[in-house]
């Protein structure tokens, strides 16, 4: 646990987004998760590069392309860019780490839904994006919180060079972090985490997150492999 926690010190962002988890998305048969290891979801191109932060992996893309690629996939699934438009990203703050790189925190606001991603300032490339919204919001009817959760798996999707035929299996796996103990998966080169704290105001947040990391972070994290969750809890 003490080191899956360092992963929050490279990917904090000043927004605090929480959830109860008791009210958890319905969950649906993930399209990958069969016993059948073709049908699992296959980059369509690899989208990170070694690097030296704390996960040893950064996307390969800046925030600009990274909005063009989530928003022809978003489009393509029926929404419209307009929702998400690049020119709408603020800059949060700025932090240097003890690797003496200093990274760069945005946030977009969209329909009850905020899209995040913190840059490498040096590179101008991505360290990990995500996608949050408040508890009221999460909870407020199924059709809002099927389309939030839909957009987490745009978000994952389109991060991690896949294809939007993958969309609902990235949706299920985000909603299995709920769930989990440590709420992180570890999945072809990538963690995604579910962050929440718990507050009595109206402003408690949910966020789901994703970011790259070299393989031997799964082991020396201890974290968990989703095919082994989905098989041993299915």
């Amino acid at each position: 646990m003490k080191k899956l926690a360092a992963i929050f010190l490279i990917i904090s962002f000043l927004f605090s987004f929480t959830a109860c988890a008791q009210n958890k998305p319905e969950k649906n048969l993930p399209k990958g998760a069969t016993e059948d290891e073709k049908n699992y979801p296959k980059k369509l191109k690899y989208t990170s590069v070694e690097n030296d932060n704390a996960t040893g992996k950064i996307y390969n893309f800046t925030l600009s392309k990274y909005t063009t690629a989530f928003n022809t996939m978003y489009e393509k699934l029926g929404g419209d860019h307009k929702d998400f438009p690049y020119k709408n990203w603020k800059k949060q703050n700025s932090e240097t780490q003890s690797n003496g790189k200093t990274y760069n925190f945005y946030y977009l606001k969209g329909k009850a839904i905020v899209l995040t991603a913190t840059e490498e300032e040096e590179s101008k490339n991505i360290v990990n994006v995500g996608c949050g919204t408040t508890v009221k919001n999460f909870n407020s009817s199924d059709t809002g919180k099927v389309r939030f959760m839909t957009i987490c798996g745009i978000m994952a999707s389109a991060a991690g060079g896949y294809s939007s035929n993958d969309v609902n299996f990235f949706t299920n796996l985000f909603t299995d972090t709920i769930s989990a103990d440590e709420h992180s998966f570890w999945y072809d080169g990538s963690i995604y985490l579910y962050e929440k704290e718990d507050t009595d105001d109206k402003n408690s947040t949910v966020l789901f997150r994703t970011l790259p990391a070299s393989v031997s972070i799964e082991e020396e994290w201890n974290l968990q492999d989703y095919k082994k969750f989905w098989f041993d809890n299915k």
